[in-house]
């Protein structure tokens, strides 16, 4: 089993320079093979393999103009261009973009894939020694590869890929339903109790800050080195909001697993959230990163994951009799079930629901496929253009109106 632990690393002058230009290598030949990869299929119909990359750099380091080449370690430019096949092949399957060149201005990074170790308190690099680093805990098994990095605000981080045993353990713990939203970030039902956590809102909590040193930053004439200062003074304050919002997701997932042996929450399509009116509380809130900590977190101590289908009505059914309410729309976030007269609360009757499909899932090995779809139902689409849009699973288009 193979586990990350990423710390922060002290290098001194000699290394931020040395460093400094294992950077710049492995960014230009990123660059350099990745425009001639371009033009060679462009000419022939087909793109540089990483055998012929790697053959062609040996040639091209041999040259006069590219002797500077050779400073960083071979493994590190070697890595970069196993990195830009990568590239490609996650392309040609259309799990992300075309690859795009690389600057000195973005967040840089190199990896060293081998011949790392721990040694006196600090990590131990080919080229450039023992590097001072901030060691959460101990690694006695070996070390796979170090990927080392550099933020905009001149941080050092190196994320250590290392080798350890399976932990997996069978797990007991109690089974929980979470529901996502807004005012609430997680409402959690666990069979027996209810109860809801609140967002921390770092982008608003420091959106007057941020505001401050981005007048500051406008105010800077282009090119010039206060202006470069100023421009570090804002990666801090993002910085702090990005830190902030980790650590709080970061604590929460760590308290539902360590309490939850199954956790049930929906499957939202965050991307299509965020195109709405909403985007900057979603983005805000963080709903993709709480859901993969989650994930990732159950699954090391040996628990379960479940994802129910985002079409699954969990706030329009009635938690006690089972009746779908099909008036129910989202400024309504208490209501009364006009079956069983129960009063309901949005979110905690949204939680239990989804905590008994979870259960259902389990016991039938269904696969997050709920039974009760929100296909078919009357849709009204406010500010949107109204185009009837059919799924070729649905047996009944929605009705617009």
């Amino acid at each position: 089993m193979l586990d990350v632990l990423k710390v922060r690393i002290y290098p001194n002058k000699e290394q931020e320079i040395s460093l400094g230009k294992s950077f710049g290598c492995s960014r230009f030949v990123w660059n350099f093979y990745l425009n001639k990869t371009n033009t060679q299929y462009e000419e022939t119909g087909k793109g540089m393999t990483y055998c012929q990359m790697a053959k062609d750099l040996t040639q091209l380091k041999k040259l006069t103009n590219y002797e500077w080449l050779q400073e960083p370690t071979a493994a590190v430019l070697q890595q970069s261009l196993k990195n830009l096949e990568s590239a490609f092949t996650n392309f040609f399957s259309k799990r992300t973009g075309f690859p795009k060149f690389k600057n000195k201005h973005s967040k840089q990074s190199i990896r060293f894939p081998e011949s790392c170790s721990i040694k006196d308190g600090g990590l131990k690099l080919p080229k450039l020694g023992i590097v001072k680093a901030s060691l959460s805990k101990n690694i006695n098994s070996k070390i796979k590869s170090v990927t080392l990095s550099k933020t905009s605000t001149d941080k050092y981080f190196a994320a250590i890929l290392f080798e350890t045993k399976d932990l997996t353990t069978n797990k007991q713990g109690k089974i929980s339903g979470i529901d996502l939203g807004l005012t609430s970030l997680i409402t959690v039902f666990d069979g027996e109790t209810c109860y809801k956590v609140d967002p921390i809102k770092p982008t608003r909590k420091y959106a007057k800050r941020l505001r401050i040193r981005q007048k500051n930053l406008s105010r800077k004439v282009k090119g010039s080195n206060n202006r470069r200062k100023a421009v570090k003074v804002v990666a801090r304050v993002h910085e702090k909001i990005s830190n902030t919002r980790q650590d709080f997701l970061h604590k929460l997932s760590r308290k539902l697993c360590d309490d939850n042996q199954v956790i049930v929450a929906e499957n939202l399509c965050v991307k299509g959230l965020a195109r709405t009116r909403l985007a900057k509380s979603i983005h805000d809130a963080g709903f993709g990163m709480l859901l993969n900590f989650i994930s990732y977190k159950l699954e090391r101590g040996g628990g379960k994951f479940v994802q129910v289908d985002r079409f699954f009505p969990s706030s329009k059914l009635c938690s006690c009799c089972g009746h779908k309410n099909d008036f129910l729309n989202l400024s309504i976030r208490e209501w009364i079930c006009p079956s069983c007269q129960i009063p309901h609360d949005r979110d905690e009757n949204a939680s239990r629901n989804l905590r008994s499909e979870g259960i259902r899932i389990l016991s039938t090995n269904t696969a997050g496929h709920a039974e009760i779809q929100a296909c078919g139902e009357a849709v009204r689409l406010v500010g949107t253009c109204a185009k009837k849009r059919v799924s070729e699973k649905q047996e009944s288009s929605a009705t617009l109106r």
